[in-house]
Protein backbone atom coordinates (compact mmCIF):
# COMPACT_ATOMS: atom_id res chain seq x y z
CA UNK A 1 0.00 0.00 0.00
CA UNK A 2 2.62 2.26 0.74
CA UNK A 3 4.29 1.84 -2.63
CA UNK A 4 0.80 1.88 -4.70
CA UNK A 5 0.72 5.32 -2.45
CA UNK A 6 4.40 6.95 -3.29
CA UNK A 7 3.74 5.96 -6.99
CA UNK A 8 0.41 7.86 -6.97
CA UNK A 9 2.28 10.54 -5.44
CA UNK A 10 5.51 10.75 -8.54
CA UNK A 11 2.44 10.45 -11.16
CA UNK A 12 0.60 12.79 -9.76
CA UNK A 13 3.34 15.24 -9.00
CA UNK A 14 4.53 14.59 -12.76
CA UNK A 15 1.50 15.53 -13.47
CA UNK A 16 0.88 18.45 -12.62
CA UNK A 17 4.14 20.22 -13.53
CA UNK A 18 3.27 19.17 -17.49
CA UNK A 19 -0.45 20.13 -17.03
CA UNK A 20 0.76 23.45 -16.14
CA UNK A 21 3.25 23.54 -18.82
CA UNK A 22 0.72 22.81 -21.60
CA UNK A 23 -1.93 25.57 -19.85
CA UNK A 24 1.24 27.93 -20.41
CA UNK A 25 1.72 26.51 -24.23
CA UNK A 26 -1.76 25.62 -25.26
CA UNK A 27 -3.15 29.18 -26.97
CA UNK A 28 0.62 30.05 -28.01
CA UNK A 29 0.86 26.89 -29.99
CA UNK A 30 -2.11 27.19 -31.30
CA UNK A 31 -1.67 30.97 -32.48
CA UNK A 32 1.98 29.72 -34.27
CA UNK A 33 0.97 26.27 -35.75
CA UNK A 34 -3.06 25.88 -36.01
CA UNK A 35 -5.48 23.71 -33.41
CA UNK A 36 -4.66 20.34 -34.89
CA UNK A 37 -0.66 21.04 -33.85
CA UNK A 38 -0.80 22.37 -30.27
CA UNK A 39 -3.16 19.51 -29.61
CA UNK A 40 -0.78 17.10 -29.87
CA UNK A 41 1.06 19.28 -26.73
CA UNK A 42 -0.89 16.87 -24.19
CA UNK A 43 1.60 13.97 -25.08
CA UNK A 44 3.51 15.89 -22.42
CA UNK A 45 1.20 14.40 -19.57
CA UNK A 46 1.35 10.76 -20.38
CA UNK A 47 5.57 11.55 -21.24
CA UNK A 48 6.22 12.97 -18.01
CA UNK A 49 4.00 10.28 -16.01
CA UNK A 50 5.58 6.93 -17.78
CA UNK A 51 9.39 8.85 -16.92
CA UNK A 52 8.43 9.04 -13.40
CA UNK A 53 7.76 5.58 -13.12
CA UNK A 54 11.32 4.76 -14.56
CA UNK A 55 13.95 3.79 -11.74
CA UNK A 56 15.53 7.13 -10.69
CA UNK A 57 19.38 7.46 -10.69
CA UNK A 58 21.94 6.46 -8.42
CA UNK A 59 25.31 7.20 -7.45
CA UNK A 60 27.37 4.89 -6.52
CA UNK A 61 29.51 6.09 -3.33
CA UNK A 62 33.56 4.69 -2.23
CA UNK A 63 34.33 3.63 1.00
CA UNK A 64 36.98 5.82 1.80
CA UNK A 65 39.99 3.08 2.70
CA UNK A 66 41.49 5.77 5.57
CA UNK A 67 38.28 7.18 7.46
CA UNK A 68 36.24 3.49 7.37
CA UNK A 69 33.05 2.56 6.11
CA UNK A 70 30.03 4.60 4.70
CA UNK A 71 28.36 5.29 8.44
CA UNK A 72 24.97 3.85 8.61
CA UNK A 73 22.22 3.91 10.27
CA UNK A 74 22.17 0.95 12.72
CA UNK A 75 19.77 0.07 15.43
CA UNK A 76 20.45 1.44 18.65
CA UNK A 77 21.44 -1.99 20.35
CA UNK A 78 21.50 -5.66 20.31
CA UNK A 79 18.27 -6.76 22.38
CA UNK A 80 18.65 -8.92 25.10
CA UNK A 81 16.11 -11.52 24.59
CA UNK A 82 14.03 -12.50 21.36
CA UNK A 83 10.94 -10.91 22.64
CA UNK A 84 11.98 -8.06 22.81
CA UNK A 85 12.00 -7.73 19.29
CA UNK A 86 8.10 -8.04 19.28
CA UNK A 87 6.70 -3.81 19.41
CA UNK A 88 3.44 -2.90 19.48
CA UNK A 89 2.05 -1.50 15.69
CA UNK A 90 1.39 2.10 15.54
CA UNK A 91 -1.12 3.34 13.62
CA UNK A 92 -0.75 2.20 9.95
CA UNK A 93 -1.84 5.86 8.29
CA UNK A 94 -0.68 4.31 4.69
CA UNK A 95 -3.57 2.08 5.31
CA UNK A 96 -6.33 4.70 5.97
CA UNK A 97 -4.98 6.67 2.88
CA UNK A 98 -5.44 3.96 0.65
CA UNK A 99 -9.02 3.04 1.72
CA UNK A 100 -9.40 6.71 1.32
CA UNK A 101 -8.10 6.67 -2.28
CA UNK A 102 -10.32 3.71 -3.03
CA UNK A 103 -13.68 4.73 -1.95
CA UNK A 104 -12.85 8.23 -3.70
CA UNK A 105 -12.23 6.49 -6.40
CA UNK A 106 -15.03 4.24 -6.56
CA UNK A 107 -17.32 7.76 -6.36
CA UNK A 108 -15.63 9.15 -8.74
CA UNK A 109 -16.09 5.86 -11.60
CA UNK A 110 -20.23 5.66 -10.09
CA UNK A 111 -20.71 9.34 -11.21
CA UNK A 112 -18.84 8.77 -14.60
CA UNK A 113 -20.91 5.80 -15.02
CA UNK A 114 -24.25 7.46 -14.32
CA UNK A 115 -23.26 9.91 -16.81
CA UNK A 116 -22.24 7.09 -19.54
CA UNK A 117 -25.64 5.15 -18.42
CA UNK A 118 -27.57 8.38 -19.35
CA UNK A 119 -26.40 8.57 -23.10
CA UNK A 120 -26.68 5.14 -23.37
CA UNK A 121 -30.07 5.78 -22.33
CA UNK A 122 -30.89 8.58 -24.61
CA UNK A 123 -29.30 6.35 -27.33
CA UNK A 124 -31.96 4.03 -27.06
CA UNK A 125 -34.26 6.64 -27.67
CA UNK A 126 -32.60 8.42 -30.22
CA UNK A 127 -32.09 11.38 -28.66
CA UNK A 128 -28.26 11.13 -27.92
CA UNK A 129 -25.41 12.54 -30.57
CA UNK A 130 -23.83 13.72 -32.39
CA UNK A 131 -20.84 11.94 -30.86
CA UNK A 132 -18.69 9.36 -30.50
CA UNK A 133 -18.56 6.89 -28.41
CA UNK A 134 -17.54 3.41 -27.70
CA UNK A 135 -14.16 2.20 -26.92
CA UNK A 136 -12.94 -1.22 -28.28
CA UNK A 137 -15.54 -0.53 -31.31
CA UNK A 138 -16.04 3.50 -31.52
CA UNK A 139 -18.77 4.26 -33.86
CA UNK A 140 -20.87 7.45 -34.58
CA UNK A 141 -24.15 8.29 -32.90
CA UNK A 142 -26.76 10.59 -34.34
CA UNK A 143 -30.46 11.34 -33.42
CA UNK A 144 -33.70 10.47 -35.29
CA UNK A 145 -33.83 13.95 -36.26
CA UNK A 146 -30.92 13.95 -37.47
CA UNK A 147 -31.79 14.55 -41.23
CA UNK A 148 -34.70 16.64 -40.43
CA UNK A 149 -32.66 19.39 -38.55
CA UNK A 150 -29.44 19.48 -40.51
CA UNK A 151 -29.38 20.30 -44.04
CA UNK A 152 -26.90 18.09 -46.13
CA UNK A 153 -24.23 20.45 -46.45
CA UNK A 154 -24.66 20.46 -42.87
CA UNK A 155 -25.23 16.84 -42.24
CA UNK A 156 -22.04 16.66 -44.01
CA UNK A 157 -20.21 18.77 -41.58
CA UNK A 158 -20.98 17.03 -38.60
CA UNK A 159 -19.89 13.73 -40.12
CA UNK A 160 -17.15 15.13 -40.91
CA UNK A 161 -15.86 16.27 -37.24
CA UNK A 162 -17.46 12.54 -35.88
CA UNK A 163 -14.93 11.67 -38.72
CA UNK A 164 -11.88 13.31 -37.77
CA UNK A 165 -12.80 11.96 -33.82
CA UNK A 166 -12.85 8.11 -35.01
CA UNK A 167 -9.66 8.53 -37.01
CA UNK A 168 -7.58 10.43 -34.22
CA UNK A 169 -9.15 7.79 -32.04
CA UNK A 170 -9.98 10.77 -29.82
CA UNK A 171 -12.85 8.28 -27.96
CA UNK A 172 -9.87 6.43 -26.62
CA UNK A 173 -8.18 8.95 -25.47
CA UNK A 174 -11.22 10.13 -23.69
CA UNK A 175 -11.61 6.91 -21.77
CA UNK A 176 -8.42 6.50 -20.83
CA UNK A 177 -8.53 10.17 -19.60
CA UNK A 178 -11.29 9.38 -17.36
CA UNK A 179 -9.56 6.39 -16.33
CA UNK A 180 -6.98 8.56 -15.25
CA UNK A 181 -9.13 10.86 -13.58
CA UNK A 182 -10.75 8.45 -11.29
CA UNK A 183 -7.05 7.54 -10.17
CA UNK A 184 -6.45 10.80 -9.47
CA UNK A 185 -9.99 12.04 -8.07
CA UNK A 186 -8.06 14.22 -5.81
CA UNK A 187 -6.27 16.51 -8.17
CA UNK A 188 -8.04 19.38 -9.06
CA UNK A 189 -5.49 19.64 -11.86
CA UNK A 190 -5.93 16.56 -13.57
CA UNK A 191 -9.91 17.62 -13.98
CA UNK A 192 -8.78 20.83 -15.33
CA UNK A 193 -6.34 19.44 -17.24
CA UNK A 194 -9.19 16.79 -18.72
CA UNK A 195 -11.15 19.73 -19.82
CA UNK A 196 -8.82 21.60 -21.61
CA UNK A 197 -7.65 18.55 -23.51
CA UNK A 198 -11.88 17.90 -24.68
CA UNK A 199 -11.40 21.74 -25.62
CA UNK A 200 -8.37 21.49 -28.28
CA UNK A 201 -9.44 17.96 -29.27
CA UNK A 202 -12.72 19.34 -30.85
CA UNK A 203 -10.78 22.64 -31.94
CA UNK A 204 -7.99 20.13 -33.62
CA UNK A 205 -10.96 18.02 -35.38
CA UNK A 206 -13.36 21.80 -35.89
CA UNK A 207 -9.61 22.32 -38.15
CA UNK A 208 -9.50 18.80 -39.50
CA UNK A 209 -12.92 18.63 -40.81
CA UNK A 210 -13.52 22.48 -42.19
CA UNK A 211 -10.81 21.33 -45.07
CA UNK A 212 -13.63 19.12 -46.31
CA UNK A 213 -16.50 21.11 -46.12
CA UNK A 214 -18.20 24.24 -46.48
CA UNK A 215 -17.38 27.30 -43.56
CA UNK A 216 -20.77 28.07 -43.16
CA UNK A 217 -22.65 24.79 -43.09
CA UNK A 218 -20.02 23.98 -40.24
CA UNK A 219 -21.15 27.73 -38.79
CA UNK A 220 -24.26 26.59 -38.94
CA UNK A 221 -23.90 23.17 -37.74
CA UNK A 222 -22.30 24.25 -34.82
CA UNK A 223 -25.18 26.98 -34.09
CA UNK A 224 -28.16 24.41 -34.33
CA UNK A 225 -26.31 21.32 -31.90
CA UNK A 226 -25.43 23.96 -29.48
CA UNK A 227 -28.01 23.11 -27.33
CA UNK A 228 -28.04 19.36 -27.95
CA UNK A 229 -24.99 19.16 -25.44
CA UNK A 230 -24.81 16.00 -23.43
CA UNK A 231 -21.96 14.90 -20.65
CA UNK A 232 -20.50 11.80 -22.52
CA UNK A 233 -16.94 10.46 -19.83
CA UNK A 234 -16.16 7.67 -22.48
CA UNK A 235 -17.08 9.49 -26.02
CA UNK A 236 -16.63 12.53 -28.07
CA UNK A 237 -19.89 14.95 -27.66
CA UNK A 238 -20.19 17.62 -30.57
CA UNK A 239 -20.57 20.04 -29.51
CA UNK A 240 -19.39 20.10 -25.57
CA UNK A 241 -21.24 23.03 -23.47
CA UNK A 242 -17.81 23.60 -22.05
CA UNK A 243 -16.97 24.94 -25.66
CA UNK A 244 -16.75 28.36 -25.99
CA UNK A 245 -18.86 28.35 -29.39
CA UNK A 246 -17.43 31.55 -30.59
CA UNK A 247 -14.20 30.54 -29.91
CA UNK A 248 -14.68 27.77 -32.33
CA UNK A 249 -16.36 29.38 -34.90
CA UNK A 250 -13.88 32.36 -34.92
CA UNK A 251 -11.05 29.54 -35.74
CA UNK A 252 -13.29 28.47 -38.59
CA UNK A 253 -11.14 32.11 -40.29
CA UNK A 254 -8.05 30.21 -39.97
CA UNK A 255 -6.17 28.88 -42.74
CA UNK A 256 -4.38 25.54 -42.42
CA UNK A 257 -0.73 25.98 -41.86
CA UNK A 258 2.13 25.46 -44.83
CA UNK A 259 3.78 22.30 -44.90
CA UNK A 260 7.16 24.35 -43.70
CA UNK A 261 5.21 25.58 -40.60
CA UNK A 262 3.71 22.33 -39.96
CA UNK A 263 6.71 20.29 -39.98
CA UNK A 264 8.69 23.07 -37.16
CA UNK A 265 5.19 22.64 -35.07
CA UNK A 266 5.52 18.82 -34.75
CA UNK A 267 8.79 18.83 -34.29
CA UNK A 268 8.54 21.45 -31.39
CA UNK A 269 6.31 19.37 -29.71
CA UNK A 270 8.14 16.55 -29.95
CA UNK A 271 11.02 18.08 -28.38
CA UNK A 272 9.35 19.68 -25.50
CA UNK A 273 7.83 15.65 -25.13
CA UNK A 274 11.20 14.63 -24.83
CA UNK A 275 12.34 17.24 -22.46
CA UNK A 276 9.02 16.70 -20.40
CA UNK A 277 9.83 13.44 -19.88
CA UNK A 278 13.42 13.46 -19.46
CA UNK A 279 12.71 16.34 -16.53
CA UNK A 280 10.60 14.60 -15.17
CA UNK A 281 12.64 11.55 -14.47
CA UNK A 282 15.52 13.62 -13.53
CA UNK A 283 13.11 15.32 -10.60
CA UNK A 284 13.36 12.21 -8.76
CA UNK A 285 15.40 11.53 -6.08
CA UNK A 286 18.70 10.53 -6.25
CA UNK A 287 19.68 7.14 -4.93
CA UNK A 288 22.88 6.26 -3.58
CA UNK A 289 24.90 2.49 -2.99
CA UNK A 290 28.03 2.33 -1.36
CA UNK A 291 30.71 1.07 -3.99
CA UNK A 292 34.46 -0.25 -3.67
CA UNK A 293 36.96 1.96 -2.11
CA UNK A 294 39.32 3.63 -3.83
CA UNK A 295 42.16 1.72 -5.90
CA UNK A 296 45.33 2.05 -4.85
CA UNK A 297 47.96 2.51 -8.27
CA UNK A 298 50.48 -0.22 -7.01
CA UNK A 299 48.56 -3.12 -6.87
CA UNK A 300 44.78 -1.94 -8.47
CA UNK A 301 43.33 -3.75 -4.65
CA UNK A 302 41.68 -1.31 -2.46
CA UNK A 303 43.22 -0.93 0.45
CA UNK A 304 40.16 -2.78 2.47
CA UNK A 305 40.76 -5.82 0.16
CA UNK A 306 44.79 -5.41 1.43
CA UNK A 307 43.18 -5.34 4.98
CA UNK A 308 40.58 -7.65 5.87
CA UNK A 309 38.91 -8.41 2.31
CA UNK A 310 35.70 -5.75 2.18
CA UNK A 311 35.16 -2.36 3.38
CA UNK A 312 31.65 -2.69 4.90
CA UNK A 313 28.52 -4.71 4.26
CA UNK A 314 25.34 -4.01 5.53
CA UNK A 315 22.30 -6.34 5.31
CA UNK A 316 18.83 -5.81 6.30
CA UNK A 317 15.94 -8.85 6.76
CA UNK A 318 12.58 -8.53 6.98
CA UNK A 319 9.95 -11.95 6.80
CA UNK A 320 8.41 -11.23 3.43
CA UNK A 321 4.61 -10.20 3.85
CA UNK A 322 4.04 -10.80 7.22
CA UNK A 323 4.83 -7.48 9.02
CA UNK A 324 7.14 -9.17 11.60
CA UNK A 325 9.63 -7.11 12.87
CA UNK A 326 12.98 -6.09 11.37
CA UNK A 327 16.53 -7.76 12.41
CA UNK A 328 19.73 -5.95 10.68
CA UNK A 329 22.83 -7.71 10.59
CA UNK A 330 26.47 -5.40 9.64
CA UNK A 331 29.56 -6.13 9.26
CA UNK A 332 32.52 -3.36 10.06
CA UNK A 333 36.46 -3.76 9.55
CA UNK A 334 38.54 -1.76 11.63
CA UNK A 335 36.63 -0.99 14.40
CA UNK A 336 37.95 -0.10 17.79
CA UNK A 337 37.51 -3.21 20.44
CA UNK A 338 35.58 -1.06 23.12
CA UNK A 339 35.02 -4.10 25.62
CA UNK A 340 39.00 -4.24 25.71
CA UNK A 341 39.80 -0.64 27.21
CA UNK A 342 39.94 0.62 23.69
CA UNK A 343 43.06 -0.49 23.01
CA UNK A 344 42.87 -3.57 20.37
CA UNK A 345 41.72 -3.26 17.39
CA UNK A 346 39.59 -6.15 15.62
CA UNK A 347 39.85 -6.18 12.08
CA UNK A 348 36.13 -7.35 11.50
CA UNK A 349 32.90 -6.41 13.76
CA UNK A 350 29.58 -8.55 12.49
CA UNK A 351 26.41 -6.98 14.65
CA UNK A 352 23.34 -8.72 14.65
CA UNK A 353 20.28 -9.21 17.42
CA UNK A 354 21.59 -11.21 19.78
CA UNK A 355 24.74 -9.37 20.11
CA UNK A 356 28.36 -9.05 18.25
CA UNK A 357 31.45 -11.26 16.70
CA UNK A 358 34.91 -9.65 16.65
CA UNK A 359 37.24 -11.54 14.34
CA UNK A 360 40.70 -10.79 12.38
CA UNK A 361 38.82 -11.05 8.87
CA UNK A 362 35.87 -11.94 6.98
CA UNK A 363 34.52 -13.61 3.58
CA UNK A 364 31.17 -12.66 2.20
CA UNK A 365 29.46 -15.25 0.37
CA UNK A 366 25.94 -13.67 0.50
CA UNK A 367 23.57 -13.09 -3.05
CA UNK A 368 20.36 -11.91 -2.51
CA UNK A 369 19.45 -13.34 -5.67
CA UNK A 370 15.95 -15.72 -4.89
CA UNK A 371 17.58 -18.58 -7.96
CA UNK A 372 20.63 -19.34 -5.83
CA UNK A 373 19.89 -22.02 -3.19
CA UNK A 374 23.92 -21.62 -2.34
CA UNK A 375 25.69 -18.65 -1.42
CA UNK A 376 23.90 -17.76 1.81
CA UNK A 377 26.82 -17.56 4.17
CA UNK A 378 29.12 -15.42 6.10
CA UNK A 379 31.98 -15.96 7.94
CA UNK A 380 34.86 -14.32 10.14
CA UNK A 381 38.11 -15.94 11.06
CA UNK A 382 40.92 -15.84 13.22
CA UNK A 383 40.63 -15.08 16.62
CA UNK A 384 36.74 -15.03 17.01
CA UNK A 385 35.01 -13.84 19.92
CA UNK A 386 31.56 -13.58 20.82
CA UNK A 387 29.74 -10.40 23.13
CA UNK A 388 25.99 -10.89 23.21
CA UNK A 389 23.89 -11.31 26.90
CA UNK A 390 22.44 -14.93 25.86
CA UNK A 391 23.23 -17.31 28.36
CA UNK A 392 26.08 -19.67 26.89
CA UNK A 393 27.02 -18.16 23.95
CA UNK A 394 28.61 -14.82 25.32
CA UNK A 395 32.41 -14.64 25.89
CA UNK A 396 32.91 -17.76 23.46
CA UNK A 397 36.22 -17.79 21.53
CA UNK A 398 36.99 -19.80 18.18
CA UNK A 399 39.09 -19.73 14.95
CA UNK A 400 36.02 -19.74 12.24
CA UNK A 401 32.44 -18.21 12.34
CA UNK A 402 30.15 -18.86 9.83
CA UNK A 403 26.39 -17.09 9.67
CA UNK A 404 24.34 -19.24 7.63
CA UNK A 405 21.10 -16.91 6.03
CA UNK A 406 19.10 -20.16 5.33
CA UNK A 407 18.44 -21.22 8.97
CA UNK A 408 19.26 -18.41 10.48
CA UNK A 409 22.07 -19.48 13.16
CA UNK A 410 26.00 -19.22 13.90
CA UNK A 411 28.26 -22.02 13.52
CA UNK A 412 31.59 -21.38 15.80
CA UNK A 413 34.02 -24.51 15.03
CA UNK A 414 31.28 -26.48 14.84
CA UNK A 415 29.19 -25.56 17.39
CA UNK A 416 25.53 -24.32 16.06
CA UNK A 417 24.51 -21.17 18.21
CA UNK A 418 21.46 -18.69 17.54
CA UNK A 419 21.81 -15.24 15.90
CA UNK A 420 18.76 -13.46 16.13
CA UNK A 421 18.16 -12.86 12.61
CA UNK A 422 15.56 -14.82 11.02
CA UNK A 423 15.57 -17.47 8.07
CA UNK A 424 16.89 -15.74 4.61
CA UNK A 425 13.26 -15.19 2.76
CA UNK A 426 13.58 -13.54 -0.99
CA UNK A 427 12.66 -10.13 -1.27
CA UNK A 428 8.76 -9.34 -2.38
CA UNK A 429 7.46 -6.77 -0.32
CA UNK A 430 8.51 -4.07 2.00
CA UNK A 431 11.77 -5.42 2.62
CA UNK A 432 15.12 -4.43 1.25
CA UNK A 433 18.99 -6.01 0.89
CA UNK A 434 21.49 -4.08 0.81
Amino acid sequence: MTDCLFLLAKTNLAMVGAILVVSLLRRPMRNAFHARISYGLWLLVPAAMLASLLPPRVIVIAADPVSGPIPLALPAAPVRAAAQFVQAAPLDWSLLLFIVWLVGMGAMALVMARQQRHFHAAERLGGAGPAVTGFLRPRIVIPLDFAAQFSAGEQAAVLAHEAAHLARQDARINAMVAGLRCLCWFNPLVHLGALWLRKDQELACDASAVAKVGRSDYANALLKSQMRAMALPLGCAWPRSEHPLTERVALLKHRAPRAARRRTGMAAIALLTLCGGVGAWAAQPVGTVAGPANREASNGKSVCENRSGFCGKYFYAERAGDGGPASFMTLESDQVDKFNGGQQRAQVVMHFPYGMALADTAHNDFHTDQNLADHKTISLSGNVRLITTVTGIDALHGQTLVFDARTGMLDLDGRVLPSGMPKYVPCTKDCKHF
